[in-house]
């Protein structure tokens, strides 16, 4: 049986599971702090970070010790919960503490959807149970650990259907760590016998797809090769790709997609290739984005782009300009595949009234 926690009782065991769709993959609640895997420091190394303050939190977060919008949104909501201390909080004082935490936590990475919607329901859980003079720090670890579960839930049954789309012995190109769904993909590939070989752009300047996403595939027991941010297009050319597969921080309701930055010139390249791109995006749209323009790009420190592991790879004097995610219209995008099925991007805003998969989802 899977570990309950995951959400997927009698699917997977957990320790079947690649390190980052585990929940010590992602961020936990651990004897009154949110310990948190420190992915800057993988593959090399398997360290934690125990925080004891929303500003410890919020600070990983912009840091990319936690990354990949599901992720950090469970981080993001057991921060939250440090700002309810036992036996505080049931009074006036303690709802702005709370409504404090959630601006300081929201800050922390603009673009991102679920860090929102998470956020969000942990306020209101918290308020419900100010109201009925309840534990607000209870109610919000309860809240966060329903939402973990579902997001599993809902990442497994897009992973599956992005499984069954693909073709056995099918090479895939991602970008970026493309989070829990790609995870389950490669992880229901294994299960049916199917085998994907994975190329994974290295994505500077934090290098999620040599470190994270090449990870995933290796403890899956795929072939992975890295290549460099510019190689892709190329590849698509010759014909030693067949599907281009990222995740999505935002999906607006014109099935514009947002992700990180270097998706749009991808998209460009499939496009122009004939080939498809498959976008997951477990949770559906964001009802309150109608397109582009509603979308916030973060703008990242530019010296994150002119240094490598601390070192500096530009001239002094010489500064970087990185905008972390990027917008790639729906004509370049041929399936948006959710927990609701697959979806052509113009069509994306269907998922709204489809049958719900997790009728419990928060984020």
């Amino acid at each position: 049986m899977a570990n309950d926690r995951l959400g997927l009782e009698g699917v997977f065991l957990e320790e079947e599971l690649p390190l980052l769709i585990r929940r010590r993959g992602m961020a936990d609640w651990h004897d009154g702090v949110v310990r948190i895997l420190d992915r800057r420091a993988l593959p090399h190394e398997e360290r934690y970070v125990d925080c004891a303050s929303v500003e410890e939190v919020a600070r990983c977060i912009e840091d990319m010790v936690i990354q990949g919008a599901f992720s950090l949104s469970v981080a993001a909501g057991y921060g939250l919960a440090l700002a309810a201390e036992p036996g505080v909080g049931n009074d006036d004082q303690g709802w702005a503490a709370l409504q404090q935490g959630s601006d300081r936590l929201l800050k922390t990475r603009p673009t991102g959807l679920a860090l929102h919607r998470m956020l969000k329901a942990c306020l209101g859980a918290a308020r419900t149970a100010i109201e009925q003079a309840e534990s607000p720090r209870d109610s919000i670890l309860a809240t966060v650990d329903r939402a973990a579960a579902a997001l599993a839930r809902q990442g497994y049954q897009t992973g599956r259907t992005a499984c069954e789309l693909l073709a056995d012995g099918a090479t895939v190109l991602t970008h970026c760590f493309p989070d829990r769904s790609y995870a389950y993909m490669l992880v229901e590939a294994r299960r049916v016998g199917k085998t994907i070989n994975v190329i994974a752009s290295e994505t500077r300047p934090y290098l999620q797809g040599a470190r994270l996403t090449s990870l995933c595939a290796l403890q899956t027991g795929f072939d992975v090769k890295v290549i460099t941010d510019g190689t892709g297009g190329s590849l698509m050319r010759r014909g030693q790709v067949d599907a281009f597969v990222t995740a999505a921080d935002r999906v607006c309701m014109d099935g514009t997609v947002c992700n990180k930055v270097g998706t749009y010139q991808y998209a460009l390249a499939a496009h122009a290739n004939g080939l498809p791109y498959f976008v997951l995006r477990q949770s559906g749209p964001d009802v309150e984005s109608a397109d582009e323009s509603a979308v916030e790009v973060e703008f990242r420190d530019g010296e994150e782009v002119v240094t490598i592991g601390g070192e500096r790879t530009a001239p002094a004097g010489v500064g970087g300009l990185y905008p972390a995610f990027d917008c790639t219209p729906p004509e370049l995008v041929t399936r948006i595949i959710t927990d609701r099925g697959a979806f052509r991007a113009e069509e994306i805003a269907a998922y709204v009234d489809a049958e719900p998969f997790v009728r419990d989802a928060v984020v």
